[in-house]
């Protein structure tokens, strides 16, 4: 069988829990430390009420493969999962929206990755995220697995073991080998790690998608989003999505840099997936009408779709959706 994407990355288990703003303030960090500059208190030793929870399956593998089925595409996922009910209910889950597991991977020694997202503050936004990569961490793509080189798109999603560096080569030289566009959105781990040691598998890259945050970092301080865009242009990949919160998406490729403003009228409940939904989308976008402005109205309104709800996968826009969706929202382009 042949498929228009394959994905590659995590696949969780999310349980939610939202506490009273009272139990949980939001507070500066007293050590003055940039990198870590606010922080959710809670009392030391206190047995503290959970307002409300909810359970969700997460990770950027999974995220994604359920935007590109929901779209239409046929889809399959590289996940890895451990042999445990959480594992059962990921693969199930996964198949019920019609992705392929036939890479999925179960690990007989690591649990199910999982992550607690503690989310409190006035406005509900606050969060922090408690993650154990558990078997995502030795995810593995073999480029020898029967049918894994019969895909029109790889996308890969963060990477979390410590053997990414190599999952990285085998997916990017596998992907040039047999004509595979190929996406790429890093995670933590590769980001940490730097531009120079990106480089390598970034001019490979048909798209390479971060954040503002995550692009000053790699590309150190720039003057300008135009600045920014062509620092990371000229490390290799032929475009470049940069994801700019309310202020929108940016794109950038040797022809030109565009900006596509957000809905100023969204409001936001819970922002998990939020960068899964945009990247999935633009390129979901872009396979089914080979059109930037399109494919980044798909990728902005399938992210605001997903904050609106709890949990990263609940508001992924289905086919039948999109078209009304992406009418209703208030979205601008304009050069950069």
């Amino acid at each position: 069988m042949s498929y228009d994407v394959i994905t590659m990355g995590s696949a969780t288990r999310d349980i939610f829990l939202f506490l009273d703003a009272r139990d949980a303030p939001v507070i500066a960090n007293p050590r003055a430390d940039p990198k870590r500059e606010k922080l959710i208190a809670l009392e030391y030793g206190a047995k503290i009420d959970v307002v409300s929870s909810a359970r969700a399956i997460g990770g950027g593998g999974a995220n994604a493969a359920v935007t590109f089925s929901r779209m239409g595409l046929t889809t399959a996922a590289v996940v890895r999962v451990g042999e445990d009910d959480d594992g059962n209910r990921i693969l199930d889950a996964l198949k019920q929206e019609r992705v392929a597991t036939a890479y999925a991977q179960r690990d007989p020694k690591l649990c199910t990755a999982f992550s607690a997202l503690i989310v409190a503050g006035e406005k509900k936004r606050d969060r922090a995220v408690l993650t154990e990569r558990g078997a995502s961490s030795a995810n593995n793509f073999s480029r020898f697995s029967r049918g894994i080189t019969k895909a029109k798109w790889y996308y890969t999603s963060a990477l979390s073991g410590k053997n990414w560096k190599k999952e990285l080569r085998d997916i990017s030289q596998t992907a040039r080998t047999h004509g595979i566009k190929w996406a790429w959105n890093p995670g933590t781990a590769q980001i940490r790690a730097g531009l120079s040691a990106l480089k390598p598998f970034m001019k490979h890259c048909s798209v390479f998608n971060v954040n503002r945050d995550e692009a000053l970092e790699l590309a150190g301080k720039r003057n300008s989003i135009k600045a920014l865009l062509s620092s990371l242009l000229a490390a290799g990949p032929e475009r470049v999505l940069v994801s700019d919160g309310i202020n929108g998406v940016y794109c950038a490729d040797s022809s030109a840099m565009v900006r596509m403003s957000a809905d100023p009228s969204i409001r936001a409940m819970e922002p998990t997936g939020a960068g899964d939904a945009l990247g999935s989308g633009f390129i979901a976008g872009l396979v089914a009408k080979h059109d930037i402005t399109y494919a980044l109205d798909v990728g902005l309104t399938n992210s605001e779709s997903v904050i609106c709800k709890i949990g990263a996968q609940e508001g992924i826009l289905r086919l039948r959706e999109l078209a009304r969706a992406i009418n209703i929202r208030k979205h601008t382009l304009s050069y950069v």
